[in-house]
C-alpha cells in the first residue's frame, strides 16, 4: 500500500508551517509503522509528485493546482484525507453555505464584494448589525489584516476597501457573537474529538453538542481530519465561526495523529473489502 502525504503551501500556513508539517509527518511515521509504504511532497514542486498510482491521500494542500492534482488521483481510485471537494468546500465562499445545509447554529453572515458602494441602510438588508467581523472572502485567513473586528460603518467601509486594495474581491461578513472562545479538533468516524475552551471549563453537555453539531458540519463539507472554532454564550447556546480542513492540531498532536492513522487504516480496510465483494483486483 502507498501513501502519499502532501504539506501545505507555505503561503497557506502563515506562522504554522513546522506545525502543519509535523502533524502530517506524525501521521506517515503512524503509517509506516503498520507497514505502509510513504512518501510527502511539497506542492510546490509538482516534478516531485510521484507519477504511479497511490493508494491513500493525506492533503494538508489547498492551492487550485494542487487540489487538480489531489483530484485526479482520487479519480485514479485513491482515497483522500481530506479530498479535494472537502478542501475546496472550506473556501469561505462555500463554507458558510455548507454549514447551513449541516444544520448547525452559525451566527449570521453574507459575502460582498469588496469594491461595491456601501450605503448606510444596506446594512439592513444584511440582517446584520454592528459590530461584526470582516473576513476575506475565499480562503482562511493568512495574515492578520485578513479577520477585523469593526464598530462603525466608517470602520466596515475601510476595512472593506483594504480588501479591494489588496485585490481581495470579496469579504465575508460575520455577526458578532459574545461568550467565551472554543478551539475544537476532530477526526470522522468517531476517532477523535476534543474542545478547548479560552477560559474556565466547558460543561460535558456543550462539549457533547458542540462534538455532534462539529461532526455534522464535517460529513456535511466532506472533511475526515477537521477544527475549527466555537464561541459559547452564558446560557449555554454555542455557534460554530469557523471550520478548517486539516489544522495543525498543535495543542493536541499525538492523540490526533494516532486518530487519523486509525481512520486511514479504515478507510483502506473497508476499500479493500468493497474491492474484493466486487470481485476487483
Amino acid at each position: 500500500m502507498h501513501v502519499l502525504g502532501i504539506y501545505r503551501e507555505r503561503q497557506f500556513s502563515p506562522g504554522k508551517v513546522d506545525a502543519d508539517a509535523a502533524i502530517l509527518d506524525a501521521v506517515l511515521d503512524q503509517l509506516r509503522g503498520n507497514g505502509l509504504e510513504t512518501a510527502a511532497v511539497e506542492p510546490s514542486r509538482p516534478g516531485a509528485w510521484p507519477g504511479q498510482a497511490v493508494d491513500l491521500v493525506l492533503a494538508m494542500c489547498q492551492g487550485a493546482e494542487p487540489l487538480r492534482r489531489l483530484s485526479a488521483f482520487e479519480q485514479a481510485g485513491a482515497i483522500a484525507i481530506n479530498s479535494a471537494l472537502g478542501i475546496r468546500n472550506c473556501y469561505r465562499d462555500l463554507l458558510n453555505p455548507g454549514l447551513a445545509r449541516a444544520g448547525v447554529p452559525i451566527p449570521a453572515g453574507t459575502l460582498v464584494e469588496t469594491a461595491a458602494p456601501l450605503q448606510p441602510g444596506s446594512m439592513l438588508g444584511l440582517e446584520l448589525s454592528l459590530p461584526l467581523y470582516v473576513k476575506r472572502g475565499d480562503l482562511h485567513a493568512l495574515g492578520a489584516d485578513d479577520v477585523q473586528r469593526v464598530e462603525t460603518l466608517d470602520e466596515l467601509r475601510r476595512a472593506l476597501g483594504g480588501f479591494a486594495a489588496r485585490g481581495v474581491g470579496h469579504a465575508y461578513l460575520q455577526q458578532e457573537i459574545e461568550g467565551v472562545l472554543v478551539k475544537f479538533y476532530g477526526v470522522s468516524g468517531g476517532e477523535y474529538f476534543t474542545a478547548l475552551p479560552d477560559r474556565g471549563e466547558l460543561d460535558d453537555t456543550v462539549h457533547r453538542q458542540i462534538a455532534a453539531a462539529a461532526s455534522a458540519a464535517a460529513a456535511a463539507i466532506g472533511l475526515e481530519a477537521w477544527g475549527g472554532d466555537a464561541v459559547v454564550g452564558r446560557d449555554g447556546r454555542f455557534w460554530i465561526i469557523d471550520f478548517n480542513d486539516w489544522p495543525s492540531f498543535a495543542r493536541v498532536r499525538e492523540p490526533a495523529a494516532h486518530a487519523i492513522a486509525r481512520r486511514a487504516l479504515a478507510l483502506l480496510q473497508r476499500a479493500r473489502l468493497s474491492a474484493s465483494r466486487a470481485g476487483l483486483p
